[in-house]
């Protein structure tokens, strides 16, 4: 019970952050109607958003040591450190030569990351009941994969960094709400098992 606990404070904690990161990108918006900051605007969000990565790819690797499940821990461990991976060689190797629009794909394939690893998680859960919270976040990360997916092919010439940033702005969004109430939701039903315990 205590692991299962530290793994759905681990998920709250991934979407607070997602939504922190996707607060954070709201600035560059405002940053690029100018021709003086749209550089400033630019490695603003390519910072930001790697270090999110690196960040959110770190917790779902620590998550992979709170699970009991071989399969999800191999996902989830998997995932972690491709997202890390991604992430740190953003922020150091190729940084200078970084487009924005390549965050479409990148967030295309985080997006699909989750999904999958949602799904998983959501297919090894103890209580079906609630693993429907996981595919509701894993139906959210999907969804944004295929339309960052189609974007990145059919649009990513014509995107200004205004309308990136406000398209990476909403799937942090939707991403970071699911997992928050997806871990609320788990840790409440956790407390009541909890409670529930001792009388009987």
């Amino acid at each position: 019970m205590k692991r299962d606990m530290d793994f759905w404070i681990t998920v709250l904690a991934r979407g607070l952050v997602a939504l922190l990161a996707g607060s954070a990108i709201l600035i560059v918006p405002d940053m690029a109607r100018t021709i003086l900051l749209l550089p400033i605007a630019v490695a603003v969000a390519i910072a930001g958003l790697a270090g999110y990565g690196v960040f959110d790819s770190a917790l779902i690797f620590v998550s992979s040591f709170m699970v009991q499940t071989a399969r999800v821990k191999l996902v989830l461990r998997v995932q972690g450190l491709m997202g890390l991976t991604i992430g740190l060689l953003l922020l150091s190797v190729v940084y200078n030569q970084v487009q924005l629009a390549w965050f479409l794909s990148l967030a295309a394939l985080q997006a699909l990351g989750a999904g999958i690893a949602e799904t998983v998680v959501a297919r090894h859960a103890t209580n079906r009941a609630l693993s429907h919270w996981n595919y509701a976040a894993a139906a959210i990360a999907f969804v944004f994969a295929a339309v960052y997916g189609f974007i990145r092919v059919r649009m990513a010439d014509e995107l200004t960094p205004r309308a990136l940033s406000w398209t990476v702005y909403m799937y942090l969004l939707a991403f970071g709400i699911a997992q928050c109430l997806t871990a609320a939701r788990l840790l409440y039903a956790d407390h009541q098992t909890m409670v529930a315990a001792p009388s009987a």
